[in-house]
């Protein structure tokens, strides 16, 4: 990739915190970078290849979202005003 986009992360901090919670925000994003990096073995980012990238069978990868069993059991679902 020649750019990775951020931009909720950059709307979130600057509505909740301001400049500052730009700033924080570029730095933990610096900090995940590097102990990622660490972890990858890689000491620069132009040593990250394609190696180290997944590519293949994404969807093995991807955690599914936990479903919300006390709304689905608790709550009754939303029925159009014509339905009731």
């Amino acid at each position: 990739a020649a750019g990775v986009a951020v931009g909720r992360p950059v709307l979130y901090s600057l509505a909740s915190y301001g400049d500052k919670g730009i700033v924080r925000m570029v730095h933990m994003l610096q900090d995940e970078l590097m102990m990622v990096m660490r972890l990858s073995g890689t000491p620069d980012v132009a040593s990250i290849t394609e190696k180290h990238v997944i590519t293949k069978n994404l969807s093995d990868h991807i955690v599914p979202l936990p479903a919300d069993n006390l709304v689905n059991g608790t709550y009754m679902p939303l029925m159009p005003a014509a339905r009731l």
